[in-house]
């Protein structure tokens, strides 16, 4: 396996990891909007927590794919 090639399934592995963190964070959306009324503090600090989880996450992903694609510029 090449450079290039190891790159590009890199770059889409993390593509698929990034439709997983954002179907994460629709979904802890969808539990609080659904769930408004009867959340305790309990659930609202751990839906908090897991947003802010997931938000750090798929900031650090973005950075390493940007990374990931300059180093595929320079490749070819």
């Amino acid at each position: 396996m090449s450079k290039k090639e190891k790159i590009k399934f890199i770059l889409d592995f993390a593509k698929a990891l990034t439709f997983a963190l954002l179907t994460a964070l629709f979904g802890i959306f969808a539990f609080i909007v659904v769930n408004i009324e009867k959340l305790n503090n309990f659930q609202m600090i751990v839906s908090a927590f897991g947003i802010i989880v997931i938000v750090i996450f798929f900031y650090f992903l973005i950075r390493y794919m940007v990374k990931k694609l300059k180093e595929l510029e320079v490749l070819e």
